[in-house]
């Protein structure tokens, strides 16, 4: 009753059993207008046909460590505003799921003032409810060296360590990746797709490198607002580190950073910093002038 009265409770979602974040909780975690500031990028943009692959999640509930079951998905938010600037850039995306069920997005974490976020999403939908199946990719032998996928994005939202982490799959994807020498963008607790393995005794292919990501502690406070119903039953930080992948930050400023072909995001603030330096960093590589 205290934690109602104060706002801290998680709430239960509309439709069933499990919970999304308290009042408090979105107040604190989930901004009403995005930080998208369009960019003409000096007027430069993409005429080829490369793309962009967004890996997101099919599933919704993610249990934690006391049993209850918290409503997430992949972050609207941190989904949709580095891509925005993709394609301003001129690229196009597709979406991908593990098996091709429709991608799950946080309804709660839509930034319910910010119409050019609210106009992209609806617009791209489809893509979304639609998406390709990873399984199916590489049972084709479509991720090979003439694939049209110049980079990988794996948004954010707590859904991107529910599955992502575990599929044998991922892991492939991320090493394609890796070894064709593509760009990863990863944003907030989308690295936490980053450990998943392809061979269980083969070191992450990410191993050595520095990247910016969602710090623990702040993870390990939110039960304390309501915005987790429980702890964690993992952290990826933790998770990274021992893969050998090195968090650089305890703080949520917005940072971004780049380590050769990895570029990072914090947190929701470093979104719109991401999709610019994402497109930047595309055009070096495909001389767009």
């Amino acid at each position: 009753m205290i934690k109602k009265i104060f706002g801290i409770a998680p709430t239960k979602e509309k439709n069933g059993s499990a919970y999304i974040p308290s009042p408090m909780g979105r107040m604190l975690g989930v901004d009403k207008v995005s930080g998208f500031k369009a960019s003409t990028f000096e007027g430069k943009k993409y005429r080829g046909d490369k793309k962009i692959l967004v890996l997101c999640t099919e599933e919704r509930y993610f249990e934690m460590a006391n049993g209850k079951q918290f409503s997430t998905g992949n972050n609207v938010q941190e989904t949709m505003v580095p891509i925005m600037h993709l394609v301003n850039g001129g690229f196009d995306f597709e979406v991908v799921t593990p098996t091709g069920k429709k991608a799950i997005l946080e309804e709660w974490s839509v930034p319910l003032k910010d119409e050019a976020v609210i106009k992209f999403r609806t617009e791209n939908q489809l893509k979304f409810n639609n998406p390709l199946s990873l399984k199916k990719l590489i049972e084709n032998d479509e991720l090979n060296d003439t694939s049209k996928y110049i980079a990988l994005f794996l948004p954010g939202g707590h859904g991107a360590m529910v599955g992502l982490p575990e599929d044998e799959n991922v892991g492939k994807l991320l090493r394609w990746i890796k070894t064709s020498d593509r760009y990863l963008v990863a944003v907030c607790h989308g690295p936490a797709a980053m450990i998943a393995k392809d061979k269980k005794d083969e070191p992450n292919p990410y191993k050595g490198y520095k990247m910016v990501a969602f710090p623990d502690k702040f993870d390990k406070q939110s039960p304390s607002l309501g915005y987790l119903p429980g702890q964690l039953p993992w952290f990826q930080c933790e998770a990274l580190e021992k893969e050998g992948i090195e968090v650089i930050n305890d703080k949520i400023t917005g940072a971004t950073h780049i380590d050769r072909k990895l570029i990072s995001g914090d947190s929701p603030k470093a979104c719109d910093e991401l999709g610019k330096i994402t497109v930047d960093t595309l055009f070096k590589e495909l001389e767009v002038n």
